[in-house]
């Protein structure tokens, strides 16, 4: 008797467009809106259009437009759909999907992954989720850690996402 094994695939869930609003809401250049040339985001990375970080193999030539701002946006979120996809074991709704993904977007994957917000999120302590975003509200400025207004407004806005049905 041959017996078959069944394969159960873990359905790939991409970020809704209320993600992408969020995004764009919080990935907004000093003056409000895309950043069509490079600033210094508030960790002193070069930073461009919604909030991507430009690389050595970036071929960005100043000023972008919107498209240009939406193609970049685009192309980074495949990165952290991605990361939440392939770190999160415990199913999720559109909701909090998308509000992960938007954290994971402003944290990194590499912060992601490590946090102890993954680990109790995969042992389905979707309870706690919540407060495990609002710890990340802060920055390093001269080896201290200072609160950023705009950080624990933006884990707020994550947060609300989350707990929306």
């Amino acid at each position: 008797m041959i017996q078959e094994k069944i394969i159960i695939s873990k359905k790939i869930m991409r970020i809704s467009q209320k993600g992408i609003e969020l995004l764009k809401h919080w990935e907004q250049g000093p003056k409000g809106g895309f950043a069509k040339i490079q600033y210094k985001c508030s960790s002193g990375k070069n930073t461009i259009g919604y909030g991507h970080v430009i690389n050595k193999n970036d071929t960005i030539i100043q000023p972008i437009d919107k498209n240009q701002a939406e193609a970049l946006l685009n192309k980074d979120v495949k990165i952290f759909e991605n990361a939440v996809n392939l770190l999160v074991t415990s199913p999720l709704s559109q909701n909090q999907f998308d509000a992960l993904v938007c954290f994971a977007f402003n944290v990194g994957v590499g912060a992601f992954q490590s946090s102890t917000l993954l680990k109790l999120l995969n042992k389905k302590d979707y309870d706690n989720i919540p407060k495990q975003m609002l710890r990340w509200n802060k920055i390093t400025v001269d080896n201290e850690k200072v609160i950023l207004e705009g950080l624990s407004n933006r884990r707020k806005a994550e947060i609300f996402l989350w707990q929306t049905k």
